[in-house]
């Protein structure tokens, strides 16, 4: 097949750690990874019309994502998020009324012309009703062929409406060890381990796949064709400098190598790869050394 046609849909923004920024959101990390890795990448999101707005531009750009379906509103700031680093884990505090609240359906045409391998959205950039109405109409009236819902619950910004109704167009949905509590809770009525929550969840929606991420203990992945089986890979054994950004890394190492032809297990072992690189440096976007690109497959920088 051709390149991997890719579009990122929610928020951009800096999380703000011990006074720094750095660039982020999920959606954001995601199109960046994919498109180091080799895919078309585009994000569809919304910046303000200020200064970490143009430097979030600039580093999309520097890192080939496509630029074209990203609005810039002049009422409302890029978002910011405020993270607080426990032990290497993140916490977050997620300013609200961000220019990514405001995503509209400007560029609905342009992108209507386009058939797009995956989609990618959570929960997130749902927490605003015109943002939410957005993803809808891109979810009813784009061609694609696979959506990747990762959840990524984030404070209160999530609702078991939302969550439904995106999961009637998923594909492959990821989520965590630490979300399915709260998700089976919310969708089932009680808490699930992930077997009995995924058997209810093709019950009831055109799941595929699904991911549960366990941090240190790996991922299980589970499947509408084999119903019954598990398929769990291990973590790495590596120095955790910190968290932020290791799923999304995963998620799109993942989503790449398996939608361009690779072997579920090879496409999860180079999604581990990826993660655990992640994580033994700070930041969700670590420039990628030779050693890494080598272990990936991809052509090492002279």
């Amino acid at each position: 097949m051709g390149r991997l046609n890719a579009l990122c849909f929610g928020e951009i923004l800096f999380d703000r750690i011990e006074g720094k920024d750095h660039f982020g959101g999920a959606p954001a990390n995601v199109a960046v990874h994919l498109s180091r890795l080799g895919a078309r990448s585009y994000m569809l999101s919304s910046l303000g019309s200020d200064s970490l707005g143009d430097h979030a531009r600039e580093i999309l750009v520097r890192e080939g994502v496509g630029t074209e379906y990203i609005g810039i509103d002049t009422l409302r700031p890029t978002g910011v998020v405020d993270v607080a680093l426990g032990e290497g884990i993140p916490s977050y505090e997620v300013r609200e009324n961000a220019a990514w609240d405001h995503i509209g359906t400007e560029q609905l045409s342009a992108l209507s012309r386009e058939h797009w391998d995956l989609l990618y959205c959570g929960t997130l950039a749902q927490r605003s009703e015109q943002s939410r109405a957005t993803l809808s109409r891109l979810l009813q009236d784009l061609s694609y062929d696979h959506l990747f819902f990762d959840v990524n619950l984030r404070q209160s910004y999530y609702s078991a409406p939302v969550i439904g109704d995106t999961l009637k167009y998923t594909s492959i949905l990821k989520l965590s060890d630490e979300e399915l509590p709260l998700l089976s809770t919310m969708l089932m009525g009680e808490e699930q381990e992930g077997p009995q929550f995924f058997q209810e969840l093709i019950g009831g929606y055109p799941l595929e796949m699904m991911i549960l991420t366990r941090g240190a203990k790996g991922a299980d992945f589970y499947f509408r064709s084999l119903p019954d089986e598990v398929y769990s890979v291990d973590a790495g054994q590596v120095p955790v400098v910190d968290t932020v950004g290791a799923g999304d890394s995963f998620s799109a190492a993942f989503l790449f190598y398996f939608l361009s032809g690779d072997r579920l297990y090879k496409a999860a072992e180079k999604a581990g790869l990826l993660a655990d690189y992640v994580v033994s440096r700070t930041g969700a976007l670590p420039e990628m050394n030779r050693e890494i690109r080598t272990r990936l497959g991809l052509r090492t920088r002279e």
